[in-house]
């Protein structure tokens, strides 16, 4: 894969570059003929999407181009650039997902420890002590063990935390009449706004708070305390 000609303008950089400033190996699955993203471009593409997204699937930068960039081509990328904390970055990233996909595998709970290990008893030993900081992990449940508890009774208190968490959020939120997300109101005025789809309404009847600005209280719900009869004007 390679130029048309000496010298090509890059399509990010918009750089006049001469051949020996492409050419950096991209995939198979690429439909394309010809490169126009020079090397110094492809490398900030390929740090810059792996830093965004933290995914292993790279797209190539051609345009139009579905091509995915695989594991060997994106870790050949990162090794020819400047920043080589990105690029142990995401062979770590690689490790960790080969690691999680092993069901041998745990780590530790532990917040400050990031350390994680294989452990051959696996479900049959449900408390796995870490290597690195000696605290205890459930294998079962990949939560600081539940001292005094087993598996099963773990379960049945988390269930009922669960109910009672569900029932609380029952109780003291409601639903954004525009979406499903549901709102919890502590304190402050009835006039409310969905984090998720920015909707405005009223806590009490729900009514369009754009409608209610616009009109006057009369287009709240005639049981809604913030309710005024239209006076006409």
């Amino acid at each position: 894969m390679g130029i048309q000609g000496s010298h090509q303008e890059c399509q990010i950089c918009c750089e006049d570059k001469p051949a020996c400033d492409y050419g950096l190996p991209l995939t198979t699955t690429c439909q394309h003929i010809y490169q126009t993203t020079c090397n110094k471009c492809v490398i900030r593409y390929v740090e810059k999407a792996f830093e965004e997204t933290c995914r292993d699937d790279v797209r190539c930068p051609e345009p139009d181009c579905d091509g995915q960039l695989d594991y060997n081509v994106v870790k050949y990328i990162l090794s020819c650039g400047d920043d080589k904390k990105v690029f142990d970055r995401y062979d770590r990233f690689i490790l960790h997902r080969q690691l999680e996909q092993m069901d041998e595998f745990i780590w530790c709970s532990n917040p400050d420890c990031g350390m994680g290990q294989l452990s051959d008893s696996g479900s049959e030993n449900n408390i796995i002590t870490c290597f690195n900081c000696h605290k205890r992990t459930c294998f079962t449940h990949r939560v600081p063990w539940h001292e005094g508890l087993t598996c099963a009774e773990y379960d049945e208190t988390k269930d009922a935390d669960d109910e009672a968490s569900q029932l609380w959020m029952i109780q003291n939120s409601k639903k954004c009449p525009n979406c499903p997300y549901r709102i919890e109101k502590n304190d402050g005025c009835d006039h409310m706004k969905c984090m998720k789809c920015s909707y405005e309404f009223c806590w009490s009847c729900l009514a369009d708070y754009e409608r209610i600005r616009k009109d006057g209280n009369h287009r709240h719900h005639p049981n809604c305390k913030h309710y005024a009869p239209y006076d006409g004007e």
